[in-house]
């Protein structure tokens, strides 16, 4: 393969990564923890929506730490999903490339 092929196939690949990041970003994943706390982020990991069910409130009014914990928990599953997805499309769109660009996002 000559040095102008090699180039424009980075040029592709980094033109389809560009892509995928826009997609994720528009992308959403939900984290949960005991059905009592959702966490919607988008494909990036960004937070955008947190709902508590009024049972937690219940459940933890003496409790708040127990109440952080599970925020706590249903936050890291929000972004282990997002963090997933985001692999997912990249190699999806790149191949083994897009693994070893997903991470450089």
């Amino acid at each position: 393969m000559n040095f102008q092929k090699l180039l424009k196939e980075a040029q592709k690949a980094q033109k389809k990564a560009a892509e995928v990041q826009e997609r994720l970003e528009r992308m959403t994943v939900v984290g949960s923890a005991q059905g009592l706390v959702e966490v919607e982020a988008n494909g990036h990991g960004k937070i955008l929506a947190l709902r508590l069910k009024p049972e937690a409130l219940k459940a933890f009014q003496d409790d708040p730490e127990g109440l952080e914990d599970l925020l706590l928990v249903a936050i890291q599953d929000a972004q282990t999903k997002a963090h997933e997805l985001s692999e997912k499309e990249m190699a999806k769109e790149l191949g083994g490339v897009g693994q070893m660009l997903g991470k450089l996002f």
